[in-house]
């Protein structure tokens, strides 16, 4: 999700004319950015020993 401020701040960045492919892709890019900044922070809120199970999974499969 794409917070109001933060598309006005990127609209602010664009030319006075653009495609809807171009703001399609733009908005995709930063929604991954968004994402992104979330998941590091709930990484940061794992504990080691649910690092470890998890690891742990991922090299069963």
């Amino acid at each position: 999700m794409i917070a109001k401020e933060v598309l006005k701040k990127e609209l602010e960045n664009y030319p006075d004319y653009f495609t809807i492919d171009e703001l399609v892709g733009r908005l995709i890019v930063l929604e991954k950015r968004q994402r992104q900044k979330s998941d590091v922070k709930k990484l940061g809120k794992i504990s080691v020993k649910e690092l470890d199970l998890e690891i742990e999974k991922w090299f069963k499969m």
